[in-house]
Formats: C-alpha cells, structure tokens, sequence
C-alpha cells in the first residue's frame, strides 16, 4: 500500500505528552502518554483515522499551504509503499518541552511553564520504551532544545548499537548552540545528525525584533560559525538555515541567503511564509504577511522575489510561488460586514428574502465567528433554516444550539446545501480549501450579498 511516510511519525507536543501525527497536518491529536503507553497512542483509532485518509488520498486533515510537499507539488517525493503498518513509530519527535528563551512574532507554540516532573517522568519513560524501533529521531518542533533539561537529558542518552544507520534532527534557534552544550549531546554525531536553525536576520535590529530577544547578533554569528566547523568535520551531515519571511526581514532576503551559503556553508538555506496563526492581534498579523496581493509592500515583495540567488539550487521556497489569499485587512471588512448587518432596515427580512430567492431556504455556516453569532442573531424567527456550521479550528461539537461538524473531505462531498463563509475577509482562501477538500455545492458570499441587498 501506498502512503505518505508521516504515517509513520509522531510528534509529542506539551506537558503531558499530548501526540499527533504530523506537524504540518495542525493538531489533529491522537491520544497523550500521560494516561496511555506510546503503542496504545501510535495504534489509536484516531491514529488509525488518521493514516486511513492518507491512504485514501483524500488528505482531509493536511493543509496545502502548511506542507511543503503540497506546496511545492512534490507531495510524491513522500509516499512510500509498504506491505503493513507497523507497531511503533520509526519517527518521534520531541516537543513536549515548549519553553524557549525567544518569543518570536511568528510563533504562538511558545510557552514559560516547566513541565510537571511526574508527569515527564512519565512521558520520558514512554518515548524511552519506542527509541529501539526508531530509524529518525527529532527535537524540537515548538520551543528551544537546549532549554529542556528533560530533552537533553533525554537525547544524552540514546546510543543504539547501530546509530550509523539512524537519524537525528536538530530544529534550534541556535542561540544556545554553543561548545559547552553540545558537549552534553555530542553522542549524536555518531547519528546522521541534521542541524536546522532559524534566524529571522542578520540585521540586529530586525533579529531582535522578530525573535523578541535582547541577545546580540554577534552571539548567534559565533554560535553559526560553530556549526560550520562541525559541519567541515563531519560531526553535522546536513546544515540548513531558515528564516520566516516576514514584513520586516524580507527586504534583506538575498543578503541572508548569500550569507548562509558563503560565510556559514548551508547546505540547504529554507524561506519559509509568515503563518497566522493568532500569536498577535488579526490585523498585526495581516500586516506581517507581505505575499498578500493587498499588503501595500507586495509589490516591492515581488520584486525581491526575482533576485538570482533565490534560484540557486540550495535554496527552498516553503510555498513555492504560491501567494497568500489572506484577502483585505480583517478589521476593515468585519467592520463593513457588521455595519451592515445591524445597521440596514429589516436586514433579517431582506436577507432571508434575498436567500431564498435564490433557492436557499436552508443553508450551512461555514466558521465560527462573531459574524456568524450575528448571522444566527438577524436570521432568528426568518424562514430559512441554518442546518449546522462547519469548523476546522475548534474541538467545539455545539455552538449556540448548532452542531459544529469538521469540514473533512466525506462530509463535504456529502453536502447539498449552500455554504456561507463567516470568515468574510478571508473568502477566497475558504473557497480554496473548501473546493480542494470536495465540496461542488455553492459557497455564498456574505460580503457581496449584503452589497446587493444593502
């Protein structure tokens, strides 16, 4: 059978252990090691859900944007072919420790609590128990590796007789890779070691900023020209450095991604997007994403975005060429949504006329909102029925007398009735993703009905 070889991770992500699947697929969760051993999470039926839609092909819970594969079109690269699931994950990545000494604008993963100690006893012993079976080994995906002393502690200790065949990446921000810390793992030379930094810049005022540190860049250059001398001996197989491209950064692009590869020997140098993802107010976040066709810098974005360098076969682009679909600034179009909706005469009634002329007595909301809350509020007593509202964000199964539903690739296919998305600046990203995943019905705009009717 053919499947994507994520399948076969897993990823334990906070303090108590909780797990999923793929980083890049969000936090669908399969289960936690506090309550359970790592076979009974890794043979879940959430697990077993999960792997089923990969086999499928319908992806249902992989996000296109998120995954670089998708992204780039090379999703194939991934799927490997193989005659049975086994028992244990050949891939674990540590995250359960999240504190990082940086709190950077492009992160909400971060977090300053440590750990219980029984409960990381717990989730240590656990992950100790599946290290035979695992050919890759990871830290760490949501905070800073060299701020856990569980983690280290955790890494130090894994010395498998044939570690020459094994892999281990390192994901660091690389503040803290220093001689005396490595001295603590260095065992993991004896692995493929992979190393994988992200540094927002090397203009102090833009690193500082991005990183929310008050560390000086000279620190984070000596730490890197540390890396590229245990690259030259062997200890690190691979290098790669990594920026996300964010409004303040992108400007200084190919002077970064010539660094990299010049002064501290990358073997890979990676641009990744801007994400939001709520680590800042809606509109902040908007402004950071300069790949949106109405940032008031895109164009200058385009521009940087044809320099040479950018096509040296070292260098990947996360999302290829793909722009963000993000729309017009949030507060803007909620604010003209909302306006019209408790402002214009008998909009409840006009609505619904509006609504059923078209031949929609009964609809689906698709995210909830405050719009959505004020949709429910304008339609109460109106002769159209809203059936139950779709999100893909929210463990919520009931939300102001609806039922949420999970917007999966079954149910889409599934559904007749029309959508109406709440999420009014972002339309066409949903538009984009409800098609992907199936959905032939129609996807009504809110915006351009109230327009129409207003």
């Amino acid at each position: 059978m053919k499947i994507c070889k994520q399948a076969f991770n897993v990823q334990v992500i906070d303090g108590i252990g909780t797990v999923r699947v793929c980083g890049w697929a969000g936090y669908y969760l399969i289960g936690n090691l506090r309550d359970n051993t790592m076979h009974e999470v890794f043979n879940s039926e959430a697990a077993k859900h999960f792997r089923q839609t990969l086999l499928d092909g319908t992806y249902d819970y992989c996000n296109e944007e998120n995954c670089p594969y998708m992204a780039n079109g090379i999703l194939d690269t991934q799927i490997i072919d193989v005659d049975e699931m086994p028992e244990y994950p050949d891939t674990i990545g540590l995250a359960y420790d999240r504190r990082c000494n940086y709190h950077c604008t492009c992160c909400i993963s971060r977090c300053d609590d440590k750990p219980d100690p029984i409960v990381q006893k717990k989730v240590e012993d656990e992950i100790r128990k599946a290290l035979p079976y695992v050919k890759v080994f990871n830290a760490n995906g949501l905070g800073e590796f060299f701020v856990s002393e569980s983690m280290m502690r955790l890494v130090s200790e894994w010395n498998p007789d044939n570690m020459g065949e094994l892999e281990f990446g390192l994901e660091t921000n690389g503040s803290l890779f220093n001689e005396a810390n490595w001295e603590k793992i260095k065992n993991i030379r004896n692995a493929y070691l992979k190393v994988f930094v992200t540094i927002h810049s090397f203009d102090e005022a833009a690193y500082q900023y991005l990183s929310g540190t008050k560390m000086k860049i000279d620190n984070m250059i000596k730490n890197l020209h540390f890396m590229k001398k245990l690259r030259e001996e062997g200890a690190i197989r691979f290098l790669e450095i990594a920026m996300v491209m964010q409004e303040r950064n992108f400007r200084t692009l190919p002077d970064f991604v010539e660094r990299c590869l010049n002064e501290f020997g990358a073997d890979k140098v990676r641009i990744r997007r801007f994400l939001p993802e709520k680590a800042m107010d809606e509109d902040m976040e908007w402004f950071f994403d300069i790949r949106n066709p109405l940032h008031p810098y895109h164009q200058e974005y385009l521009e940087v975005m044809k320099h040479p360098i950018l096509q040296h076969p070292k260098v990947f682009i996360w999302t290829g060429d793909h722009l963000s679909n993000r729309g017009e600034l949030p507060s803007k179009a909620n604010y003209r949504v909302m306006k019209r909706l408790f402002l214009t005469d008998q909009i409840g009634e006009k609505l619904s006329k509006y609504l059923i002329g078209r031949g929609c007595s009964s609809i689906i909301l698709y995210a909830i909102t405050d719009i959505a809350a004020a949709l429910l509020r304008v339609l109460k007593d109106q002769p159209i029925e809203i059936k139950f509202i779709y999100d893909r964000n929210t463990r919520l199964t009931e939300w102001n007398g609806l039922e949420v539903r999970k917007p999966l690739h079954k149910n889409l296919t599934d559904t007749a009735e029309p959508l109406l998305v709440t999420l009014v600046a972002r339309h066409n990203e949903m538009e984009e993703f409800l098609r992907h995943q199936g959905f032939g019905g129609e996807i009504l705009c809110l915006d351009e009905i109230l327009k129409e009717i207003g």
